[in-house]
C-alpha cells in the first residue's frame, strides 16, 4: 500500500513539475499613433487636410501643442505653406471633432479642398478667402503665435523667370542695336553734313569773230 501511495505521490509531482518550470508571459500591447486613431475614427480628415504628410503634422500639433506647418501645391509650381502653433493639448476625440467641424464650415463656404492657409485661418481664425470673397472668421482654437503664410516659388519656375528675363534684356539689346530706318541697308537717313559754299569757275567766252572784208561797190555805167 505504502508502494502504491509512493508512486502516485510521484507521479503528481513529475506532472506538476512542467508547469513550475513555464514563464507567465503578459499580452502584447501595441501602441497606436493619435494621427492613426484619428484618421480610424474620421479617414475623409486625411484628404481635408491635402494628404497624410498635412494630417499627421496637423493632429500631432493639436494633440502636443507643437507648432504645425501645412504644405499646399499652388498650381503655377509653387508651394504655400502654413504655420501656427497651438495652445495646450486636446484629445484625439476632440481632434477628430474640431476638424470636421472646420471641415463642414469650409463646405457651406464652397471650399470643399482648403489650401494651407485656409485651413490654418478656420482654425486658428482671421480673414478667410473664399469663391465668394474674404470674410473674416472667428478662431476654433488658441494659438500662442499667429497663424503665417508664405508662397514659394519651386526651383524649376524659378529658373523659366531667370531664363525669360534674360531673354527679354536680350531682345531689348540687340533690337538698340539694330537700326529702325525705313530706308534699306546701305543707305543713310541721315542728314547731308552741311558744306561751303563753292562758286562756280567762269565760263569762257569764244574769242570774236572778224568781219568780213568791205567789198568794193560795183559800179554801174
Amino acid at each position: 500500500m505504502r508502494t502504491f501511495a509512493l508512486l502516485a505521490l510521484l507521479a503528481l509531482s513529475t506532472a506538476a513539475y512542467p508547469q513550475a518550470l513555464r514563464t507567465p508571459t503578459s499580452p502584447v500591447t501595441t501602441t497606436v499613433s493619435t494621427a492613426l486613431e484619428v484618421q480610424r475614427l474620421a479617414p475623409q480628415l486625411v484628404a481635408f487636410a491635402g494628404g497624410q504628410a498635412n494630417f499627421d503634422n496637423l493632429v500631432n500639433g493639436l494633440a502636443s501643442g507643437s507648432p504645425v506647418s501645412l504644405t499646399t501645391m499652388l498650381p503655377t509650381g509653387g508651394t504655400q505653406v502654413a504655420t501656427f502653433t497651438p495652445t495646450g493639448t486636446m484629445t484625439t476625440l476632440q481632434i477628430a471633432q474640431t476638424l470636421e467641424n472646420v471641415r463642414q464650415s469650409l463646405i457651406t463656404r464652397g471650399v470643399g479642398a482648403p489650401t494651407a492657409q485656409q485651413i490654418a485661418t478656420a482654425l486658428t481664425g482671421g480673414p478667410l478667402v473664399t469663391p465668394a470673397g474674404t470674410t473674416a472668421v472667428n478662431g476654433v482654437i488658441a494659438t500662442t503665435t499667429a497663424a503665417t503664410s508664405v508662397q514659394q516659388q519651386s526651383p524649376a519656375v524659378a529658373i523659366q523667370n531667370t531664363f525669360g528675363q534674360a531673354a527679354a534684356g536680350a531682345s531689348t539689346s540687340i533690337r538698340s542695336q539694330t537700326s529702325d530706318s525705313r530706308f534699306p541697308r546701305g543707305i543713310s537717313d541721315s542728314p547731308a553734313s552741311a558744306l561751303a559754299p563753292v562758286t562756280p569757275a567762269p565760263i569762257a567766252q569764244p574769242a570774236p569773230v572778224a568781219a568780213p572784208p568791205a567789198t568794193a561797190p560795183l559800179r554801174t555805167r
